[in-house]
């Protein structure tokens, strides 16, 4: 693991933060992908009011996640092994987390 600092997914501005970053997006870039100001986006993520709820819907589209893990967390159907892959995931540095994709990747061809 690297010796940056871990991302937390205790709230809903976390979870799109951490998101965004594992997508590999700059706030301006997930903005435009939205239509929406990045100054918007700064505020999502530092959990202040802004439009979100109006939002979260496409929010979740574009980061590719369910509204029920942007809203709650909840991971769905996840169950065993497959949810602790995925809290695992999660805790990890955006660097990391593609480390460990290239990795199942990799497995999952052999």
């Amino acid at each position: 693991m690297s010796g940056k600092k871990q991302v937390t997914t205790d709230s809903v501005g976390q979870r799109i933060r951490a998101l965004r970053l594992a997508n590999n997006l700059t706030q301006d870039e997930f903005a435009a992908q939205l239509g929406v100001s990045r100054s918007a986006i700064a505020q999502w993520e530092t959990d202040r009011a802004g439009q979100i709820r109006e939002n979260l819907e496409r929010i979740s589209k574009v980061l590719g996640t369910s509204l029920a893990y942007l809203v709650s967390g909840e991971t769905g159907s996840l169950q065993g092994d497959e949810l602790a892959l995925m809290r695992l995931y999660r805790a990890c540095a955006p660097e990391d987390r593609q480390i460990l994709l290239r990795t199942a990747k990799r497995l999952a061809r052999s």
